[in-house]
């Protein structure tokens, strides 16, 4: 396989004694398919300029998720810097993944998988919150004011639609006392592309860069985004949610997008917020109070 430019060095495969086989691609982590002896593992780039304090949590946490009895990457070697990134060797999952959200079937049994990773999660809280990270009602504590003020003039129609989500959310979080309620560890994006399957069963969870401790509703951020339903009705199905989280399901789900949105804002990033936003406006009978279509 020929190095593209940003393939590991020859520095990095000698220190970890592996050939490249194949480019695994990634978002914020970089991965490889490599033969470490006849074996194939992956190995991994974490993203230049991540704290060894974050670094260390998910190491730690894969760790757990692995000794649970999850197909999650856990560390076999490293992470150890060399040129100024860290690298480690992994398990390599076999299987195939898509990149679409599926069938209604598709998404109840990505529900009933989530449940049941929940299930084992749930259990893994002495780990405590991931550096930076905080959980969704502290979020909103933050002066998202500020930004949409310093944004109206430039995006006044953008800013219309994220202040009266955010006027929503508070209101309806007010109510529901969530700093009262406990955390669990979430993935933080349970979608398809994420997961491995060899013949229809799972091999693999994959992309933990999200995943911090939270209300398990927060796992639906990414795997519901207000339009695929059956995802939560699977979960349902394994693991019944409370009336409380019923309630909090769109609040929450709306918290995670202002918070890109705001972010898209300030630093000039997704066309000032325009992904978050379309997912703001859909609306799904599974919001019920909150199904309300936004009105200028």
């Amino acid at each position: 396989m020929a190095e593209g430019n940003d393939a590991p060095g020859s520095s990095v495969l000698e220190h970890f004694n592996v050939h490249l086989i194949a480019d695994l691609g990634g978002r914020v982590n970089q991965h490889w398919l490599v033969d470490h002896c006849g074996e194939s593992l992956v190995l991994r780039r974490w993203p230049a300029g991540l704290d060894s304090a974050n670094v260390d949590w998910e190491v730690r946490l894969l760790g757990g998720l692995a000794a649970a009895g999850l197909p999650v990457s856990s560390v076999i070697e490293g992470p150890v810097e060399i040129d100024g990134v860290s690298w480690s060797l992994a398990p390599y999952f076999p299987g195939e993944h898509v990149m679409s959200h599926g069938t209604a079937g598709d998404q109840r049994a990505r529900g009933r998988l989530l449940a049941e990773f929940h299930a084992v999660s749930a259990g893994i809280v002495d780990i405590g919150q991931r550096p930076g990270w905080r959980r969704c009602e502290e979020v909103l504590a933050d002066d998202f004011e500020a930004i949409l003020n310093s944004s109206e003039k430039e995006r006044p129609e953008e800013v219309r639609i994220v202040r009266w989500h955010l006027n929503r959310v508070r209101e309806r979080i007010a109510g529901l006392r969530l700093a009262d309620r406990p955390s669990i560890l979430v993935h933080g994006d349970f979608t398809p592309w994420n997961l491995r399957f060899v013949d229809g069963r799972l091999t693999g969870i994959l992309d933990f860069e999200l995943a911090h401790l939270d209300h398990r509703v927060a796992d639906f951020s990414l795997s519901w985004r207000g339009k695929y339903d059956d995802v939560v009705h699977g979960y349902n199905e394994v693991t019944l949610l409370d009336p409380v989280e019923w309630e909090a399901l769109t609040p929450v789900f709306w918290i995670t997008l202002i918070n890109i949105a705001c972010n898209d804002l300030q630093w000039g990033f997704g066309g000032g917020g325009k992904w978050a936003i379309s997912q703001l406006l859909r609306r799904s009978p599974l919001m019920g109070q909150d199904v309300e279509p936004f009105r200028c």
